[in-house]
């Protein structure tokens, strides 16, 4: 037999080896496992911190656009807001309240603000109350500039045919006496008929704002048709013997209408109506358009005031 001692020994190294190298194939393997794990975090992470700032982009709307613009046309940041407002434009091809003040600022560019003391553009020269002398590069300058206002002032109008405002724009910056004329008339009508609703629903302030708009849009409508100092007494002044009212209480159809609208934020209907009439008779005496709309407010004034 041989010696046990020595099975034992060759028992224990053979042992021994394989529990050397079964180490060895453990921590080669962790050792890969670990390097596989890093670098799968490593790629996880590392476009998460470079996809942040797009992401950021991406969540601003047309709307924010919008309200920045907004916010830097109050500070007379023009330029900013007409580049927000396209930008706005840009996400929205819908939004109407962004082409109206998008156009609203090409307005104040075709109108050079700030204007010269005299009330001209930068690098006009005012002759008289009726001419202007402007060199080439200045109306090239003014013409664009209204193009585009009149272009957004269209497209606003096309999204929202409702929207008063936007004709009344195009009004002031039309050329064509024609197309400022029908704007014009438009924009009074719009306004009218939702002053009448403001009175049907006994909001007297907001109504009395509006006929008040009215008023001054009547006012630019004949200022842009030229009409002379002398036709604009005649419609101011009231002549002596043209009406039924007494002389002592003779005004013109301008103070009278203020006072009733006046009458008419204080929710005083009866006396707003009485004034109403009295510049009726002298508007239908002088074939001023505005008769027809003085009568409508009347018969509203009346149909509330008998309910």
């Amino acid at each position: 037999m041989g010696n046990p001692f020595k099975l034992e020994v060759k028992v224990k190294t053979y042992f021994y080896k394989n529990t050397k190298i079964m180490f060895r194939l453990k921590l080669s393997l962790a050792c890969l496992s670990l390097t596989i794990t890093t670098l799968s975090i490593s790629a996880v992470m590392f476009p998460k911190v470079e996809a942040s700032p797009v992401q950021h982009k991406t969540t601003q709307t047309a709307n924010n656009w919008f309200l920045q613009g907004i916010q830097k046309a109050n500070q007379q940041d023009f330029q900013g807001a007409l580049s927000d407002f396209t930008q706005a434009i840009s996400l929205n091809s819908q939004y109407a309240e962004a082409y109206y003040q998008r156009g609203l600022i090409y307005a104040k560019y075709a109108q050079g603000k700030p204007l010269n003391p005299d009330g001209t553009v930068p690098g006009c020269r005012k002759i008289d109350n009726y001419r202007i002398i402007c060199p080439v590069k200045v109306k090239d300058r003014i013409k664009e500039y209204k193009q585009k206002a009149i272009a957004d002032f269209t497209q606003t109008i096309q999204l929202n045919p409702q929207y008063a405002a936007a004709y009344h724009q195009r009004a002031l910056v039309e050329d064509e006496s024609q197309k400022q004329s029908q704007d014009f008339q438009v924009c009074i009508n719009l306004y009218f008929q939702k002053s009448l609703v403001y009175l049907n629903q006994k909001n007297y302030k907001q109504a009395a704002d509006l006929l008040e708009t009215i008023n001054k849009i009547h006012v630019e409508k004949k200022a842009l048709a030229r009409l002379s100092l002398v036709e604009n007494r005649e419609t101011n002044e009231n002549p002596l013997n043209s009406s039924t009212i007494s002389p002592e209480r003779r005004k013109s159809p301008d103070v009278l209408m203020s006072e009733a609208r006046q009458d008419v934020r204080k929710g005083n209907l009866r006396a707003a109506g009485q004034k109403y009439r009295e510049a009726a008779l002298l508007l239908k005496e002088r074939k001023d358009p505005r008769y027809q709309e003085v009568q409508q407010i009347i018969a509203a004034l009346e149909q509330i005031a008998n309910k």
